[in-house]
């Protein structure tokens, strides 16, 4: 057994003294876990994404295992009118009806939170030839998720990014007529050293000002992998854009590439939200969260199953959600599985913007995104005003036979409690990162490719959180 039960002194939120305790069935609540984790990430949910519904379809599960447990829907305590949302640089979650659950049951619709946002889809060919030799997407390339469909072969030119101190000074250049119907090759290190660019707008205020008629594409030629990503699938560039690593030798000559992309302007998203009231102090909520979605495609030959990123996470909360169905909770528990994470936090940000009940009434947040790496360290993100939730845990950990390698982070914008954090509620994010950190945001990230063995400590150590603070 990893954990075993000590008493400590004084611990944060507890009395003089306080045992941890171990869950004798933990193999029950691992092995339903590790099921979970299986179905979320299998391919027939197509990335969880809007391809063949797999966002739908992951939602429709979530619903279906909580119905199972009886762990009815989150009560709307406040029943405002729903707002859009407008996060800073992350685009626009808008309301709207069920859309592609229209016709669900009502028992299935009551645990849902619809809203709509803009979404570029890569669901098509994604072939890239670099002087004959054919690349492999993830392994050697990934498309910008911004990017406009491109058909054609092309000529490879060098403009150099080192003379220029600005992004209209660098675009200015390359619109000035010599590069029409070329690909341009960008140093991506010097592109960032030399271009002072806001963080947020890196791509898109240099890409902005690109015309087609002048330019056919852009490279962004790295040292290293880059991962594919959807944050900024909201708009569409007016020219394609590439990052290449392998493949792109200094002096090629030629590109032909052959690239399906499609804007829908009204993706529907879904939270699933749910809670188990308190027996004792129902007022006093613990809200849990992680999302479901995930990247989908990168050309139809190469879906992205996110097993970590991030079945792992609602499989954690399913786990959690089954222990205290049966072992009810003084406290309230809720359940937020977010949709649309990828696509700058809309999703999480749609539900702040649109709570069920007064954000003033959370007692601690835990987020759950990526916690099926083998966790040589955990990352943690808290605000100061959960510190005091910081030093439970810190002893619950500690109780440990293994204890886990905490390393506390920065507040930023990568997971869902980020809105939250600015805003001071206690929370907390876990995020494990080992074995198999190189596979994010790959086709690569399958559950052959994750690791349970942090569970027991991870799903222990949330437990006794939730019962002692």
């Amino acid at each position: 057994m990893l954990v075993g039960a000590i008493t400590i002194l004084g611990c944060a939120g507890c009395g003089s003294e306080t045992k941890f305790k171990s869950i004798d069935d933990i193999e029950k609540y691992r092995a339903y876990y590790n099921e979970s984790l299986k179905e979320l990430s299998d391919v027939s949910y197509h990335g969880r994404s809007n391809y063949g519904d797999g966002n739908i379809k992951a939602a429709v599960y979530l619903i279906g295992e909580l119905q199972k447990m009886g762990i009815g829907p989150m009560v709307d305590e406040i029943g405002a009118e729903p707002q859009q949302a407008t996060p800073p640089f992350k685009g626009t979650a808008s309301p709207c009806g069920p859309m592609r659950f229209e016709g669900a049951p009502d028992d299935q619709i009551a645990y849902l939170q619809h809203y709509c946002l803009p979404l570029n889809v890569m669901r098509g060919a994604m072939q890239v030839i670099v002087d004959g030799n054919e690349l492999v997407p993830a392994v050697d390339f990934v498309a910008k998720e911004f990017s406009p469909a491109c058909k054609g072969e092309f000529a490879l030119a060098y403009p150099g990014v080192d003379k220029y101190t600005s992004v209209k000074e660098l675009a200015d250049h390359i619109n000035s007529g010599i590069y029409k119907k070329k690909f341009v090759v960008i140093e991506w290190e010097t592109y960032k050293e030399k271009i002072g660019t806001n963080y947020f707008e890196r791509y898109r205020e240099f890409m902005d000002m690109l015309k087609a008629d002048k330019v056919a594409g852009v490279i962004y030629r790295t040292e290293s992998r880059f991962p594919f990503f959807k944050a900024r699938s909201y708009y569409v560039t007016s020219v394609p854009a590439l990052c290449i690593w392998n493949g792109l030798a200094d002096g090629a000559k030629k590109i032909r590439v052959n690239m399906d992309c499609e804007l829908i302007e009204r993706h529907d998203a879904h939270n699933v939200l749910a809670s188990i009231k308190g027996t004792k102090y129902p007022e006093r909520r613990y809200l849990l969260m992680g999302h479901f979605d995930h990247l989908g495609y990168m050309g139809i030959d190469n879906v992205h199953p996110g097993a970590n990123d991030n079945a792992s996470g609602p499989s954690m909360m399913l786990a959690l959600a089954k222990y205290f169905s049966e072992n009810p909770p003084e406290s309230t528990i809720d359940f937020a599985f977010f949709d649309a994470e990828e696509c700058n936090l809309l999703g999480s940000y749609y539900y702040k913007t649109n709570p069920r009940y007064p954000q003033e009434n959370i007692r601690y947040i835990l987020n759950y995104d990526m916690v099926a790496d083998t966790p040589e360290s955990i990352y943690l993100q808290i605000p100061e005003e959960g510190m005091a939730g910081y030093e439970l845990i810190q002893k619950i950990n500690m109780s440990f036979e293994e204890p886990f390698n905490f390393i506390l982070d920065d507040i930023v914008d990568d997971s869902d409690n980020y809105f939250f954090a600015l805003d001071g509620v206690p929370s907390i994010y876990f995020h494990t990162e080992g074995k198999y950190k190189d596979i994010y945001h790959t086709p690569f990230d399958t559950y052959e490719n994750i690791s349970d063995i942090g569970f027991e400590r991870l799903f222990t150590l949330s437990i006794n959180f939730i019962e002692k603070y």
